[in-house]
């Protein structure tokens, strides 16, 4: 009798092991895709954008669907020019735009979500769509100025690769086209 008491007992004991096993990966697994949503991504790309907060899914709330596609496009614009930071053909205004884009874009959210909690259904869109607009003009700018850096960039790694052909005239071609006629 204390043998299948026993028995039954480390049954029960493997079972609850299991289902709190199974209980931690399904609820990591929903941890991974709200995150995905609040960050407005599909869920296997969460953590990959560079301003990881919920605001722009909150203002995406207020907003249709044509619109949340401005602000998807205006946030990925914004993203990349902030992921040139440490770029060393960074201009100053280039510098301020970025610093606008880190510290003032999420107060010009956030205040505008404000103004969103305590307005009627109907008043919502009156602050959520020219909030919207701004974003998609600082988009816009934020893009052209990513655009220009990532150019002078591309000059200066020009400029390098002209130097050291200059500096080993003959054998950085022919060592390059070898490699690439021997495959």
């Amino acid at each position: 009798m204390l043998e299948v008491l026993g028995g039954l007992l480390l049954f029960f004991l493997v079972v609850m092991l299991a289902m709190v096993w199974l209980g931690i990966r399904l609820a990591r697994k929903v941890v991974r895709r709200v995150k995905a949503l609040a960050n407005g991504l599909p869920p296997g790309l969460a953590g990959l954008t560079a301003i990881p907060d919920v605001r722009w899914a909150r203002l995406a709330a207020h907003l249709d669907r044509r619109q949340r596609e401005a602000a998807r496009l205006a946030r990925e614009r914004i993203a990349a020019l902030l992921a040139e930071r440490h770029s060393a053909a960074l201009t100053p205004e280039e510098a301020q735009l970025m610093i606008s884009c880190e510290k003032r874009v999420p107060e010009l959210i956030d205040t505008c979500l404000e103004r969103c909690r305590t307005a009627r259904p109907g008043e919502r869109c009156d602050y959520a769509v020219p909030t919207l607009e701004r974003l998609v003009r600082i988009g816009e700018e934020a893009d052209a100025a990513r655009k220009s850096i990532r150019a002078r960039d591309d000059g200066r790694l020009l400029t390098m690769h002209n130097y050291f052909d200059t500096v080993i005239p003959g054998q950085a071609r022919t060592t390059v086209e070898g490699r690439a006629a021997s495959r």
